[in-house]
């Protein structure tokens, strides 16, 4: 596939990036630094971890960075096709294969085509986002979203949290999306034709619990 601007370590870094718990943060990135320079030493390095070929990367890649909304965004074919010239129909087919089995999309099909169009999942952005925009993580992003919900017993508002940490919809979206999961239906409201994915939020006890456990986690302290 045509290669997007970074090339292909850019394109799989985050994928590259190793549990909290096995590697200190800094100590990683000085490694995966050092082996930039020597390209065949960081491919040896990256195939090591990595579970997705490198077309499968660059087209995730391409998808975190031109999504509107960080929220079940939608590619048709033609659209991804025309992405990608130089690439044989089957190797996207293949690398859009790879995202779904990930569970980072979910391909529709439709009579005449090899597929309609697809649909980003959450996976998608937490995996590509920290290398399409500088100094943004949808988990480090989730972590303040679930610190809002534990700071009242009353719904928040995600657009308010959104303008006071001066965050764009593509950017609190997949954050949303994280926290989401950790709280029931009945507990988080739908968009309902808005661009928010959760336009407010409440934890019961229990997903309090499990929001405290992940902010913990998230700063290192468990």
């Amino acid at each position: 596939m045509v290669p997007i601007a970074g090339g292909h370590l850019a394109a799989i870094y985050s994928l590259t990036h190793p549990p909290q718990s096995e590697i200190d943060e800094e100590k990683w990135r000085q490694e995966i630094t050092r082996l930039a320079v020597d390209t065949e030493a960081a491919v040896n390095f990256i195939l090591k971890r990595v579970t997705l070929s490198e077309d499968a990367a660059y087209l995730g890649r391409w998808m975190s960075e031109h999504a509107e909304r960080g929220w079940a965004d939608v590619f048709d074919y033609d659209q991804i096709i025309s992405q990608f010239p130089e690439a044989s129909k089957m190797e996207i087919l293949e690398a859009l294969g790879e995202l779904e089995l990930e569970e980072m999309l979910r391909i529709n099909k439709v009579i005449g085509r090899p597929f309609g169009n697809v649909v980003t999942a959450p996976k998608l952005y937490e995996t590509f986002d920290p290398i399409v925009f500088e100094d943004v993580s949808p988990r480090q992003d989730a972590a303040t979203v679930a610190l809002a919900v534990l700071d009242t017993d009353s719904m928040v508002s995600c657009s308010a949290l959104a303008d006071k940490h001066g965050w764009s919809v593509r950017r609190i979206n997949p954050a949303l999306a994280i926290v989401g999961e950790m709280i029931a239906d009945g507990r988080k409201s739908r968009p309902l034709g808005q661009p928010l994915g959760i336009r407010a939020m409440t934890a019961n006890l229990q997903e309090r619990a499990r929001l405290r456990r992940f902010v913990k986690h998230m700063n290192g302290e468990a």
